[in-house]
């Protein structure tokens, strides 16, 4: 029987070395690279520096900047307008985090005993609000609140309650934006919450309740300390997002400087004041503090990371 020879070594394809296909495709990395470095450079260092270099002049837009040294800066100290919109800032922060988070983590508990095809159908109910423009938001929580023939109102009178000036109210305005922006939120912070819940590993809840553990104690001492880092994220971006904050602020405002916050005080300043040099050193100075409060709570949710 005749026995056919097989290919021989020096006949087989040629392997290509990991150097020559990375060599290949090498320049469309740097391409991917180059363009994402060009769009951090002109959206966020360029402005960046710029508003830096603007804090330390004084322009009016029309005049050549003047240089003032550091006298920006100081003046912050005395400006009473500069404290107000800082303790509206801190207000509204405070309480729109505090309270969307409580409302997503109990929405999410309520959505983690459902079929996952529930889950994701009511998630998506509850984001319509996320899509939804933020004009168009503002406008129907301006209708909701109006003071003759709103909806809030409306149902005050119906119940014998006497009707509330709601946004047109100094008291009231701040805390009719938290509200509507809590609003808005929750459907997003609920999936945050949704995803780290369900991936608490069943053994662990299983094993509790096997100790005697309730369902209170399964909670406090399984589910939440395990879901502390995608809690820490949901504070920390809330941080970020309530203290930049401006469309509702400058679409539904209150009366006087009940609602007026950092954002909107810098955007006065430099648009409405024409000061663009001291609204750019009101704005270093949200950066810095919104830094320090970034880093506090990093830090602080780090120490209770024991797992």
């Amino acid at each position: 029987m005749a026995v056919t020879a097989g290919p021989s070594p020096t006949d087989a394809a040629p392997v290509r070395s990991p150097r020559a296909w990375l060599s290949q495709y090498s320049w469309l990395g740097m391409g991917f690279a180059f363009t994402l470095s060009l769009f951090y450079l002109v959206m966020f260092v360029i402005p960046f520096g710029t508003a830096i270099w603007l804090s330390f002049h004084n322009w009016d837009y029309i005049q050549k900047p003047v240089f003032v040294k550091t006298r920006n800066f100081a003046k912050l100290f005395g400006d009473s307008g500069f404290w107000d919109a800082l303790w509206n800032t801190v207000r509204f922060s405070s309480v729109e985090i505090f309270v969307a988070l409580s409302l997503a983590l109990l929405l999410a508990l309520a959505l983690s005993h459902l079929r996952p095809v529930y889950q994701y159908t009511l998630l998506a109910v509850y984001n319509l609000p996320v899509i939804m423009p933020g004009v168009v938001s503002v406008l129907l929580w301006k209708w909701l609140y109006r003071t003759n023939g709103g909806a809030f109102n409306a149902i005050l009178e119906t119940v014998g309650l006497p009707a509330q000036p709601f946004s047109k109210s100094p008291d009231q305005a701040l805390w009719c934006i938290t509200l509507m922006v809590v609003w808005i939120f929750l459907g997003n912070s609920s999936i945050v919450l949704l995803a780290a819940i369900n991936e608490v590993p069943d053994s662990l809840l299983e094993a509790a309740q096997l100790d005697g553990a309730s369902a209170w104690k399964r909670f406090t001492a399984v589910t939440l300390p395990l879901i502390q880092p995608a809690m820490a994220y949901q504070v920390v971006t809330s941080i970020i997002g309530t203290m930049q904050m401006f469309e509702p602020f400058q679409l539904m405002p209150g009366p006087g400087h009940s609602t007026r916050t950092l954002s909107l005080y810098t955007y006065q300043l430099g648009f409405e004041v024409l000061n663009l040099g001291y609204g750019a050193a009101v704005s270093i100075a949200m950066f810095v503090i919104l830094l320090s409060a970034t880093l506090f709570e990093l830090q602080r949710r780090r120490r209770s990371w024991d797992y």
